[in-house]
């Protein structure tokens, strides 16, 4: 069976060169996620949890998935717009320093792997109690236009330096380490996320913005207002 998921995780790295929009690579993703949790029925992901929505999670997305979210978002009711807005700037207030050590993370400003370790390290401490500004009733309010990040967590492997473990969260690579016990062996067919990463990156404007969440709904907050179209690459004032 995973013979069969191994095929089809191939042809969809194939399939990936001729995609021409960050739509298209949603669509991928989708489509293969659906495939590993097939093959794989124990993962919890998009099922039992929102954990990805809490602390440090919510993930660095490009302008181009920002744009998908922004168009979406613009089109809900003034009260819900509105609401949006003050969910931002709680963020922001909140969060101030983390958001910064974040968006110098991005820019690749920490260097050293000792640095970005304290650096994470801090930001959990730091983030602990942050809940992603989009989740309402442990829902997420824009799950039709999420980032391909949210899509593929839990069902894909991604690559850290030379290490390759699951795209996941503690306790489901805790439901792994069981399994592969299980398993008698700890060989993984799923579908690597930093080849999708790299084809989104290929698909936005050259030296857009690529920040987290939070970072780019309060740039695209003007007197109370969310801004009517998408800035790549916008200043950030906190």
């Amino acid at each position: 069976m995973l013979e069969g998921l191994a095929s089809i995780i191939t042809e969809g790295y194939h399939t990936l060169k001729e995609v021409t929009c960050v739509e298209d690579v949603y669509d991928l993703i989708d489509y293969l996620t659906e495939e590993v949790k097939y093959n794989y029925p124990h993962i919890g992901c998009k099922i039992t949890c929102c954990n990805c929505c809490h602390g440090l999670h919510p993930p660095f997305i490009t302008a181009a998935e920002w744009e998908y979210i922004l168009y979406y978002i613009k089109d809900f009711p003034e009260i819900i717009q509105d609401e949006i807005v003050r969910r931002g700037r709680f963020y922001s207030q909140q969060y101030r320093d983390a958001l910064l050590l974040q968006n110098d993370l991005a820019k690749g400003n920490i260097k050293s792997m000792q640095d970005m370790e304290q650096t994470y390290k801090t930001l959990s401490y730091a983030l602990h109690e942050a809940t992603c500004p989009f989740l309402v009733v442990d829902k997420c309010g824009v799950y039709p236009v999420r980032p391909a990040k949210c899509r593929a967590h839990g069902y894909f492997l991604v690559q850290i330096g030379s290490s390759i473990r699951a795209h996941t969260c503690l306790p489901e690579v805790n439901k792994w380490e069981e399994y592969m016990q299980e398993q008698n062996h700890r060989k993984l067919t799923m579908p690597l996320w930093n080849v999708f990463e790299t084809v989104i990156s290929i698909l936005n404007p050259p030296g857009s913005l690529v920040s987290v969440m939070p970072i780019w709904l309060i740039t695209h907050i003007r007197d109370n207002k969310l801004l009517p179209e998408v800035d790549p690459n916008p200043e950030i004032l906190l």
